[in-house]
């Protein structure tokens, strides 16, 4: 199946490269990263990388109130501190004011070739829209995007300018995502919109009418719908963002322990400001209802109690990340710090949460396309759940290509 799928990619790659460029700008675009990555992980039971705990299986405390352990793991691999990517986009000039836009575009795992997320997740997993862009009206665009509240595509909002890491690399490193949370990175059926820049603001706006590839039906209380809404300001020396996004929870999940409480939702603002010397980063953010904390191996679904089988009642927390980048021997150096304090609204005893993050990475250009690049995260956190507090680390060494 997947090989009949890149077959079509193929063809119609090449079948959009006759079209001709006066009907209109289609580009071909990419990103490779690939490495070698050590990961230590001393974790709750089902926290590893890459995908951390799943919502359809959370842990329950035992009678006297503790999650299982998952013990040490080592591993030393060929490993990345992003996904690679490749798509294509392009637009049609319908008037001076006005043209047609379409963005396509699939991450795979550089070290196999494989898709990204595998078999579960759709070809054009990173984003599959077109829309119409407007100099008066501003843009607006349909199909499956990044949420509004990531560092992702060209839809997401808090990037690598509101954090040195953007979101985060690797498993845990720097970022805002590992103390905080990310939740659901991407949602089909979206519409999303951006207003004109008015003196560098911008307003933004998305709605998911089924935020999943599943059975349910479109539009309805059967199925997980999401929204969010947010601006961005951006002068010559900072920018600034903010967000608030809900996830309008299903009534009853296939899973009966992935049934949402209550409906699920978070405030985030970020942004920087750039002195002379180096750029300084910020982050806050606020959650309520969410399942989940963190991600990849700091994702932690929100433990149930003893017995407790449904609905999962989530997490309540606070959030806040800094970071720091600045020029040195030819490259750039990159720091971050996340911390988060949270309450597990599943349980009403030994339900409270410490939790931080650190990165550390030094990127060094080779063109204006390539460059190398080492990174090192650690992970710790202290929950009254466990009767220990776990932690990871890793460092990442790799190489960079864009075209």
């Amino acid at each position: 199946m997947t090989q009949l799928r890149l077959r079509a990619a193929v063809a119609a790659v090449f079948g959009l490269s006759a079209l001709s460029a006066s009907a209109a700008d289609i580009q071909l675009f990419g990103f490779l990263d690939q490495g070698l990555a050590y990961l230590h992980e001393d974790l709750n039971a089902g926290m590893a990388g890459p995908a951390g705990q799943s919502i359809n299986a959370p842990q329950n405390v035992d009678e006297d109130g503790y999650v299982a352990r998952a013990g040490k793991k080592n591993s030393f691999t060929q490993g990345t501190g992003n996904v690679s990517t490749w798509g294509m986009r392009g637009a049609e000039q319908l008037n001076d004011d006005t043209r047609v836009v379409f963005h396509l575009e699939s991450g795979f795992l550089a070290d196999d070739g494989t898709l990204y997320g595998g078999s579960v997740k759709p070809f054009f997993e990173r984003e599959s829209s077109v829309g119409i862009d407007s100099k008066t009206w501003g843009l607006i665009k349909f199909g499956r995007m990044p949420a509004l509240t990531t560092g992702s595509g060209t839809t997401g909002i808090f990037n690598s300018k509101v954090n040195p890491f953007g979101a985060g690399w690797g498993n845990m490193t720097g970022g805002w995502k590992f103390s905080g949370t990310l939740a659901n990175a991407r949602h089909d059926n979206m519409i999303h919109y951006i207003s004109p820049e008015m003196n560098g603001l911008r307003f933004h706006a998305q709605y998911s009418f089924k935020s999943a590839n599943d059975d349910t039906e479109e539009g309805t209380s059967k199925t997980n719908r999401w929204w969010a809404v947010g601006a961005t300001l951006q002068g010559e020396r900072y920018y600034l963002a903010a967000a608030v996004d809900c996830l309008d929870a299903a009534a009853k999940a296939a899973n009966p322990k992935a049934t949402y409480g209550h409906d699920a939702y978070k405030v985030l603002v970020g942004g920087h400001y750039a002195f002379d010397a180096f750029k300084f980063y910020g982050t806050v953010q606020y959650m309520k209802n969410m399942p989940w904390i963190g991600g990849y191996s700091t994702k932690e679904v929100a433990s149930m109690a003893f017995g407790q089988t449904t609905p999962q009642m989530g997490f309540e927390a606070w959030a806040l990340s800094t970071g720091v980048d600045f020029k040195a021997a030819g490259g750039t150096v990159k720091a971050s710090l996340g911390y988060a304090n949270a309450e597990n609204l599943n349980l009403d005893r030994q339900n409270k949460m410490n939790r931080a993050n650190l990165g550390l990475g030094y990127i060094y250009p080779l063109s204006k396309r390539t460059s190398v690049y080492t990174v090192g995260g650690y992970f710790w956190q202290d929950a009254d759940w466990q009767k220990e507090s776990i932690s990871a680390n890793e460092v990442i060494a790799g190489l960079m290509h864009r075209w």
